[in-house]
This record gives C-alpha cells, sequence and structure tokens, in this order.
C-alpha cells in the first residue's frame, strides 16, 4: 500500500477533550517531580536515564503538539552534561563483558529524547549525546544480545511496580524483574539508527531482532511494556528497511498481546500470564503500535483497536491531575471491577505519567495523513490543519461530536488547489451500514465504504462544508477473554467505541425496546427497569483527586 505521513506539528492545532488532556499532562510535566532541581536521579538510581528520558521526551513532544513551550526544559538540557558519565550516557560504566538491562532501558528512553530534541532544534549537544549511547552504550553490547538469558530457571518471576535487578549476575547479564526490559533499546536503538546509521549499529539491530524473534514470550511471562516497546522498534525498523519480515513479526506479535496480555478494557496485564496490574506505560505503547500496523498494512481492525485503546485504556488511565497509573486487570482472575490498583499506584509517577505524555502527543499527531492528493482522517478531534498538496495549499477546521455522536464536520477555510483532493473519512466497523450519511454543501453524496473508509473526490475550495454522520446506539458485543486469565463469552455493552460494562453472557441486560433504556448523553444510559446505569469508563479525569482515590470503582460484571 502507499505510504502516507502525518502533517507537521507546527500545521496542525487542536481543540476539544484531546487538547484538554494533552495539556492537563504538559501542566503535570511542569511540576516537581520533574523540575530541573528534581528530574536528576542519584548515581545509584537502579533506572539509569529511565526518568530523564521519559521525562525530556514527553516535554519535546507535548510542546510540538500543543505549540506551547516547555517552562523547564531549556534549563533542564543545560544541566544535563553535568549528570552523565564520561561517556555521555547515564549510570556507570561497567566493566567490559557486562551487560545491565535497566541500564539499556533507562537509557534507551534517553536516547530517544535525544533523538527527537534534535529532531526538533536540529542541535548539537544531542546529536552529540546520540553518537555518545551508540558508541560506548550500545555497540559494546553486541554478541550479547544473542546470549540474553531465556530460560525459566535463569529469571526471577517476582516484582514490584518498579522493577528490580536480580541479586546473581547470568553470564554477561545484570537481569531485572522486568523479565525482557533490555529489548525496549530496540525502541531506542532503530531511532538513533535513522540518524547515525553506522553498519556496526544495523548489525546490532539485526542481531537485538534476530533473538527477540526466538524468544516464548508468554512462556517466559515477558513483561507487557517491554515487549510493545520492542515492537515498536521492529515497526520503526520496518519504516527504514522495508525488510517484510518484520511487519510480519510484529503483526504476530501483537496477536499474542490482544490475546495472551490485555485485558477486557484495553489496557494490559503487566506480565503475561500475570495479570497482576496495568500500567499506562504499556497502554501507551499498545495505541503506538496498533496506529503503526494499520499504517502499514491498511486493515482497518488495526485502527478500530487503537481507537479502543485510546478512549477506554489510555482514557481511563489518565488522572485528574494529568498524571496516569495502574489499575486492576479487569476481568482477569475473577477481577469484576474497574479501578486503580491502589493508592499507591493511582498514580505512577516514576514511569507512567511521562509516557502518557507521548501517548497523548502522538493521538495529536496521528488526526491527519497526507499522500500527494489524498488526505486520510484516522481519528475525529476538533483540529485545524494545514496540508501542503501538490499543487497549493489547504487549511481546514474540523468539529467533532464522536465518540459521544457519529458527526463530523470539516470547513475548507483556505485554499490555493485547484485539482481535485481525495479525502478518506474513517468509518468504525460496528456502525450500520444504513446510517452513513455524507453530504458536500448540504448535498446528499453516495457512500461506499472499503478498508473502513468512507472515500470523497472533490474539489475543495474555501467554503467548502463535508459532514459525515453515522449513528452510534447502545450495543452488545461477545467476546472471549484473553489467555485464559480474562473472562470468557462475556457480554460487553458499548456506545460506540466507549465500554460501558461487561455481564455474564448467560443472563445479559436485554436491550430490547421494551426494556426502557433512556440514553443520558454523553454516552450514558439508563434501564428503566431495573435502575441500572451504563457510563463510559473514560472519565476518570473529571473527578476531583480525592475523589477519584477512593471511590473510583465501577461494577463492570
Amino acid at each position: 500500500m502507499m505510504v502516507s505521513e502525518t502533517i507537521p506539528w507546527h500545521d496542525l492545532k487542536t481543540a476539544g477533550e484531546l487538547r484538554r488532556r494533552a495539556s492537563l499532562s504538559f501542566d503535570r510535566l511542569e511540576t516537581e517531580p520533574y523540575e530541573p532541581d528534581t528530574v536528576f536521579k542519584a548515581p545509584d538510581y537502579e533506572w539509569p536515564g529511565d526518568w530523564e528520558g521519559r521525562t525530556i521526551l514527553a516535554l519535546v513532544l507535548l510542546a510540538q503538539a500543543t505549540q506551547r513551550e516547555p517552562k523547564h526544559l531549556t534549563e533542564i538540557m543545560k544541566r544535563l552534561p553535568n549528570y552523565l558519565n564520561e561517556h555521555g550516557y547515564f549510570g556507570p560504566c561497567h566493566e567490559a563483558g557486562t551487560v545491565d538491562e535497566q541500564q539499556l532501558s533507562g537509557n534507551s528512553w534517553f536516547l530517544r529524547a535525544m533523538v527527537e530534541h534534535y529532531r526538533w532544534k536540529r542541535d548539537d549537544l544531542s546529536l552529540s549525546i546520540v553518537e555518545q549511547i551508540t558508541r560506548h552504550l550500545l555497540l559494546p553490547a553486541s554478541g550479547h544480545y544473542r546470549e540474553y538469558p531465556v530460560l525459566p530457571e535463569q529469571r526471577v518471576f517476582a516484582g514490584d511496580a518498579i522493577g528490580e535487578l536480580q541479586q546473581e549476575r547470568v553470564g554477561a547479564w545484570r537481569l531485572s524483574t522486568d523479565i525482557g526490559c533490555a529489548f525496549i533499546m530496540l525502541d531506542g536503538a532503530t531511532q538513533a539508527y535513522q540518524i547515525v546509521p553506522r553498519p556496526e549499529l544495523g548489525e546490532l539491530i539485526d542481531e537485538m531482532i534476530a533473538k527477540f524473534k526466538t524468544i516464548d514470550l508468554a512462556g517466559l511471562s515477558f513483561q507487557t511494556h517491554a515487549t510493545l516497546s520492542a515492537l515498536r522498534g521492529v515497526l520503526r525498523h520496518y519504516e527504514t528497511t522495508r525488510e517484510q519480515s518484520l511487519l510480519r513479526r510484529a503483526e504476530e506479535v501483537f496477536a499474542l498481546y490482544m490475546n495472551a496480555g490485555m485485558t477486557a478494557t484495553y489496557a494490559n496485564y503487566n506480565w503475561f500470564g500475570r495479570p497482576e496490574w496495568t500500567e499506562s506505560c504499556a497502554v501507551v505503547d499498545s495505541f503506538i503500535v496498533a496506529f503503526s500496523l494499520w499504517k502499514h498494512t491498511g486493515k482497518a481492525e488495526y485502527l478500530n483497536t487503537a481507537h479502543h485503546i485510546y478512549y477506554n485504556g489510555l482514557g481511563y488511565g489518565q488522572r485528574p491531575n494529568g498524571g496516569f497509573g495502574c489499575d486492576v486487570c479487569t476481568g482477569a482472575n475473577g477481577e469484576t471491577m474497574l479501578a486503580p490498583k491502589s493508592p499507591e499506584l493511582f498514580e505512577a509517577f516514576w514511569c507512567c505519567t511521562m509516557r502518557g505524555g507521548e501517548g497523548l502527543a502522538r493521538a495529536v499527531e496521528y488526526s491527519y495523513l497526507v499522500h500527494e492528493d489524498q488526505i486520510t482522517v484516522p481519528f475525529y478531534t476538533e483540529t485545524r490543519g494545514r496540508f501542503s498538496m501538490e499543487d497549493g495549499q489547504l487549511v481546514i477546521k474540523q468539529y467533532t461530536e464522536y465518540p459521544y455522536e457519529g458527526l463530523v464536520r470539516l470547513e475548507v477555510i483556505e485554499s490555493t488547489i485547484a485539482k481535485p483532493v481525495i479525502l478518506r473519512l474513517f468509518v468504525p466497523p460496528w456502525t450500520e451500514a444504513s446510517s452513513i450519511g455524507l453530504r458536500v454543501d448540504g448535498e446528499a453524496r453516495s457512500v461506499v465504504v472499503r478498508d473502513g473508509f468512507v472515500t470523497l473526490t472533490a474539489k475543495l475550495e474555501a467554503g467548502c462544508a463535508i459532514e459525515l454522520t453515522f449513528g452510534i446506539v447502545l450495543r452488545q458485543e461477545y467476546a472471549s477473554g484473553a489467555g485464559g486469565h480474562s473472562v470468557h463469552d462475556a457480554v460487553s455493552y458499548r456506545h460506540g467505541v466507549l465500554v460501558l460494562g461487561i455481564d455474564n453472557v448467560e443472563s445479559p441486560l436485554a436491550l430490547e425496546r421494551d426494556a426502557g433504556i433512556v440514553a443520558l448523553g454523553g454516552g450514558a444510559y439508563t434501564m428503566a427497569a431495573t435502575g441500572t446505569k451504563l457510563t463510559p469508563i473514560n472519565n476518570l479525569i473529571d473527578k476531583p483527586q480525592e475523589e477519584a482515590v477512593r471511590n473510583r470503582k465501577q461494577v463492570l460484571f
């Protein structure tokens, strides 16, 4: 399929709920503990570069997504060199032949932060750090990934929300209870390779991917965050090399994740086979992977999955203060509630809060894709976008009531385009075909859905208005659970993409007309006969912080 690209950050302005969420995230990341005096961790911190890297990465991306200047980023970058070792990365310089997977994992986020900062500012410092990490931390790991310990007897199957190093070294490796976190570096290494394409770095990436392909991820209880971050690296390397086997492997691993690592509400199990809590870090990764798989395969089911992850798993994971936290694995091991895992994990400020920043920035970035004379709209949010086409430019303003109502309106504000433009608008697969309507300047147009999109070809002059409508009603969806842990043969209740509740298949709520269903707006319903209320799960940020900590539980079964 042809490759479309997102439009530049500076050509896109957002409003509405996405803007509010991104701004909340940005606000949180400009408070303690992300300020210059507190963002740098002590030399003995067991995740070198992790906190600093995630923070800088989120600030760099949110700054571009919101077009807002960060308060502290300039000062953080000014102080940064003082906290690096003599080789330009975080943590100790280990003796030759020793590899610390938590150091590799943490510095992967730092490496990515420097790549993104360089792409944004084109500064010498960021590029220099990318080169030093590549030379002094990454390349010395060559040959060791081939021997990464994957036998169950070599691993510790226990751990808290912050992973810890195992006591004993296995071969060259100092290992983590976050099993597989060494492969998070695939994400950083493949991004560095795009701006520092050294042949020996390419060989190391090939070694890492070759080993990753051989691992029994579920059998070894890999951390799902590590798995999905590695998948992001595999997909990025596919973008660089166009090696089809990488795309096939990414599809296989994501299918494993959906079947054996995803909760009933589109969050994650922290480890395969061990559904103890969710981790918004992994939910962000899953959202990005699902979108990337759709972009590269054209399979509408991946985009549909990305919508479900964003509006449910990621939506619930964001807290009223803008941060992100850990929840129970709803549907797993008899868990019938949706709630934060504990007051201590209500906000995982040491990892998930920073990763949430990238998730929301990517949601902004994914608003539009362009290829030659074609514009694709995969998500709906209030935006104003400028599009550079082959023969001119367009400025389009979007208004939408999605995901609560099926209404999308595009208005052409400016146009110097003479040729017709192909416009593709996503239609969710759960939409009844008879409910889809398309109008151009009030005139009805025929509707044909192909690969999940309605396509319109028209000359888009200033003042032109396009309106897409589709029905969103209360519906049931039957689905089996994941990997023997999640509920099987459940009935979920949904308002379009929004999960409202889940029930036993043997006694589901009646949705016939005589059930007395009353729509309350905002995706919520009341069953008049029983008084049962169904509400979307994605509105945790609307609750006062104290109330959210104490009482934000929703019965789903």
